[in-house]
């Protein structure tokens, strides 16, 4: 089941920009849950939904089914599609790991911000369309709001900073950025393991996406959980200690980012006639940053302490990235 027409194809791209703007929320209110023990549940959620997305909406109808696709698939792709979602995954953990220091108003619009700005060259450089000279003041723009998004966050550290020695605030602003950066380099592999006449359809690409997921984070919570980017190094064991609650948090959140996965990559298989287009496709995708920051400055609070500056500031940040993000979007229209 993929979109059979420009409009479907646009609903299913907002319904994959909520998943992905919202799905950080479940790590916030898994609330002291250290990200190292929360992501272990997220990466088990996505291989769950991927599964259940592939049996059942990618089994439907008379059409090319997840079973036929298994078939005739290769193991290149399988293995490209499983090493794009590793990479992914170191992104989306130092995210996590941002999300945990800094909140969700500071991690997204660094960490989004970085993985456009990695992803739009990328594509300038490979596969040049649109206006390039929009498309390049668009990130700069936004990368104007990723140093504005850092500036807040330092600024709001020191104000609430206590002790001997105060948090400068670099910690959590490289994570973010260096996350932005994986962020931004999974995708080719993910194209290649998509493309020709036995590439992966949607739901397998993100059944053997979300296998790169789980597996690599094994490898990384283990490296998270003995050097931890905040607090002490914590043992494995503390998984099986906490009660049933922070672990519905971290599967829900993963199965709402696997969700949006699905929306967006089957949103990406739909036929020219009936595609959303790649403008309107780089706006919501790289738009949820905009609203996982809103939903930690109005619905966490996360700049509540802080003084009204660093308040305008993260606010400027969050405009910025939005008026880069729709320059650039415009830009690509632009034939």
């Amino acid at each position: 089941m993929i979109p059979t027409s420009p409009s479907f194809a646009i609903i299913t791209l907002v319904f994959s920009f909520l998943c992905w703007g919202t799905w950080a929320n479940t790590q916030k209110a898994a609330g002291k849950w250290r990200f190292e023990l929360y992501y272990v549940d997220f990466a088990i959620g996505t291989v769950l939904f991927a599964l259940l997305g592939a049996f059942t909406l990618g089994s439907m109808g008379d059409g090319f089914t997840f079973e036929d696709n298994m078939a005739i698939t290769g193991k290149r792709q399988m293995a490209l599609a499983a090493g794009s979602g590793a990479i992914f995954n170191l992104g989306n953990m130092l995210l996590a790991g941002s999300t945990s220091l800094a909140g969700m108003a500071v991690a997204f619009p660094l960490a989004i911000g970085m993985a456009m700005i990695v992803s739009v060259c990328w594509n300038m450089v490979a596969n040049p369309a649109g206006s390039i000279s929009l498309q390049a003041g668009g990130l700069v723009v936004v990368l104007v709001a990723v140093v504005m998004t850092a500036l807040a966050h330092r600024m709001r550290t020191l104000e609430t900073a206590t002790g001997k020695k105060k948090d400068s605030g670099v910690k959590a602003t490289l994570l973010g950025v260096f996350g932005g950066v994986f962020l931004g380099l999974y995708a080719p592999a993910l194209a290649q393991s998509r493309a020709g006449d036995i590439g992966l359809s949607p739901y397998g690409a993100l059944v053997f996406f979300s296998v790169g997921i789980a597996l690599s984070t094994l490898l990384y919570s283990l490296y998270f959980m003995n050097l931890p980017v905040q607090g002490e190094a914590v043992p494995l064991k503390h998984y099986w200690k906490k009660p049933h609650r922070p672990h519905a948090w971290g599967l829900a959140g993963g199965m709402l980012w696997s969700m949006g996965a699905l929306a967006l990559f089957t949103a990406g298989s739909a036929p020219r006639e009936a595609s959303a287009g790649p403008a309107l496709t780089l706006a919501l995708q790289y738009g949820s940053a905009v609203v996982a920051a809103l939903c930690g400055l109005l619905v966490w609070k996360e700049f509540g302490a802080a003084s009204g500056s660093a308040r305008g500031r993260i606010f400027l940040a969050v405009a910025l990235f939005l008026g880069g993000l729709l320059l650039t979007a415009f830009g690509l229209q632009m034939a």
